[in-house]
């Protein structure tokens, strides 16, 4: 029974994550009766290698476009606030944001714990509108590129106040993904 609720789940937080890039659209002037407005394009999505998904949006006046890879929690592992990792193209390189069903206050700082008990990586982030994306700093970020691509599952804690949101995202086809994401990206 587990597992069957585990199979519908994940493929409901992929259409939530698609969901909210297309609402992000609907905010930017991509109206849903054309594929086009304002010049600007739908977003567009592919699956990648190990359940990762790579989003890309187009910016209506013309500007850098949004692009992402996203996975989604192990709903049979995880918090169902988790809904997953987002690792997007930005004017610094690559970001890390932890993507939630819940809302923060965008002044929260919740700390994010990354890793097993006796073998974790503290991080304090910031919240980013709408307030379900958590924002990772810089040298959390660094992570992606180097030690999470040898790891196969990515085990994260949220912790703000009286709230804790923890749960498992499975890192198999990081690399390739991240690969992907790093040719996307517009040159710095």
């Amino acid at each position: 029974m587990k597992m069957t609720a585990s199979r519908h789940l994940s493929p409901l937080l992929v259409a939530i994550f698609v969901l909210a890039i297309a609402a992000v659209a609907d905010v930017i002037g991509v109206g849903p009766d054309t594929n086009r407005a304002d010049g600007a394009e739908r977003p567009s999505s592919s699956e990648l290698t190990g359940g990762w998904h790579f989003v890309r949006t187009r910016h209506p006046q013309g500007g850098p476009d949004a692009i992402s890879i996203m996975h989604t929690a192990d709903t049979s592992r995880s918090d169902l606030d988790l809904a997953g990792l987002m690792i997007r193209c930005s004017e610094r390189g690559t970001e890390a944001v932890i993507v939630l069903i819940r809302t923060f206050p965008l002044r929260a700082r919740p700390h994010v714990v990354f890793g097993k008990p006796g073998n974790e990586t503290k991080f304090e982030a910031t919240v980013a509108p709408p307030g379900t994306s958590v924002l990772l700093p810089v040298d959390a970020t660094i992570l992606v590129s180097g030690p999470w691509q040898a790891q196969s599952d990515l085990f994260i804690r949220i912790e703000d106040g009286q709230t804790t949101i923890s749960g498992v995202v499975a890192l198999a086809g990081l690399q390739a993904a991240f690969k992907v994401l790093a040719t996307s990206c517009p040159a710095q």
